[in-house]
């Protein structure tokens, strides 16, 4: 199943705010790298690598499905590196 949602924590929004990154490059990140995912072993399940716009590179953690909604991912942390 395609993934249609996204569920931001605060956390997570917190995070791109103070490290200038953005959703829509986070979103679409998780959407074009979630079936080479790795598993993340902290509080999230998933793990994916990204690259914005500006060459930056970030990480972000997330759960999916979210509950019982396969079509939804929980985003839980991201970060530049």
């Amino acid at each position: 199943m395609a993934i249609e949602r996204f569920i931001w924590t605060h956390h997570a929004e917190g995070k791109c705010l103070r490290r200038l990154l953005d959703r829509a490059a986070v979103e679409r990140a998780i959407r074009d790298g979630h079936s080479d995912r790795q598993i993340n072993h902290g509080e999230a399940e998933w793990l994916i690598y990204g690259l914005l716009a500006d060459g930056r590179r970030f990480e972000v953690v997330y759960d999916h499905p979210h509950g019982a909604d396969n079509a939804a991912v929980r985003i839980v942390s991201v970060w530049d590196y």
